[in-house]
């Protein structure tokens, strides 16, 4: 009985399956004669896979070798998501750029880069290297520059930080003037990320944009502080006057900043500036003040380090003797 009714119950089901097999061979049929215009998809769970992949990635090591490594073992390449790696070639084709001159630039698989270059791939309208982690843009490096210039403009402050960060970190002279534009946008954290990018940067053009920001006491301290510390890499001395204005400032770490960045300028109208701050209530202020002191080729200094000696705070005591003991076996002509 059991083996009379098996082929009644199995001949529909059999049908089912050879009518839904015919279906699908006429839809890849369908499929492989029209060849639609590919689409890059679901950007935002590519994102977050991404970023659940980099976290994994990074909570062991701060290696950026390390992190490079494993990200490859789960599959990632230069740029995690196909949407970043034609975002790059189709802006390095805007530029002029020949098919060779940018498979040579990128120097990623050629294969790939030719497949971006010859098919016609549609590039995703949400497409944004700033939605992409920091070191991705940076491994990058200047071929990602002009993506992460246009995304300075975007409307998500996460997109807008990420580029800022990745620009200061390519260091690309291109970026100054479109970095130099953010130091006013509403978000106290980007315009601070902005400052220290322009910092890394190191280009002269920077300076007078931020010694306004510096003397903005509109702008959050800790906005004021990178401006400080970002003068003072840059080394020009026409920081100087904003700088010592800044040691009044009622901020102790904006002073703190204004004094190392003195010393790093290493300019002799400091020095007297620099004697007064050893007077200031902070301890790290009046630390600071002996360390840039001792960077400034001037005997006035010595009156400045042998006060110090007596200071309140055991580490500025340290600090000064260390200074003088470098000093006294230096001539000041020689240094």
């Amino acid at each position: 009985m059991r083996n009379e009714k098996l082929p009644t119950i199995m001949t529909p089901l059999l049908r089912i399956i050879a009518l839904a097999l015919f279906g699908l061979s006429l839809m890849a049929c369908a499929t492989t004669a029209t060849k639609p215009k590919q689409v890059w998809y679901q950007q935002d769970t590519l994102d977050s896979t991404m970023r659940a992949d980099l976290a994994a990635c990074k909570s062991d090591t701060t290696d950026p070798e390390m992190i490079d490594s494993c990200m490859r073992t789960r599959g990632y390449l230069l740029i995690p998501q196909p949407q970043a790696e034609l975002l790059i070639v189709r802006s390095l084709q805007e530029e002029g750029l020949s098919d060779d001159e940018i498979v040579t630039q990128l120097q990623w698989n050629e294969r790939k880069v030719r497949r971006y270059l010859d098919e016609d791939y549609e590039l995703p309208r949400t497409a944004s290297l700033g939605r992409q982690p920091v070191e991705i843009s940076t491994r990058i490096g200047k071929p990602a520059v002009r993506p992460l210039i246009a995304d300075l403009k975007d409307n998500d402050p996460l997109v807008r930080s990420n580029a800022v960060k990745a620009l200061g970190a390519i260091k690309d002279p291109r970026a100054v003037e479109p970095l130099i534009a953010v130091l006013n946008d509403m978000d106290p954290l980007i315009q601070r990320q902005t400052v220290k990018a322009l910092g890394r940067i190191n280009d002269l053009r920077a300076v007078e944009p931020l010694i306004g920001v510096l003397e903005n006491r509109e702008k959050k301290p800790h906005v004021r502080m990178s401006a400080a510390e970002a003068l003072g890499r840059i080394g020009d001395s026409r920081a100087v006057e904003s700088l010592v204005a800044a040691l009044d400032d009622p901020y102790w770490d904006v002073r703190a900043h204004a004094v190392e960045a003195l010393g790093r300028i290493g300019d002799p109208r400091a020095v007297e500036p620099l004697i007064a701050t050893l007077k200031d209530q902070d301890a790290t202020v009046r630390g600071n003040a002996v360390d840039g002191l001792a960077k400034i080729n001037d005997p006035r200094v010595l009156e400045g380090l042998s006060a110090a000696l007596t200071d309140k705070s055991k580490t500025v005591r340290k600090k000064a003797a260390r200074a003088l003991a470098v000093i006294a076996g230096e001539d000041f002509g020689e240094r």
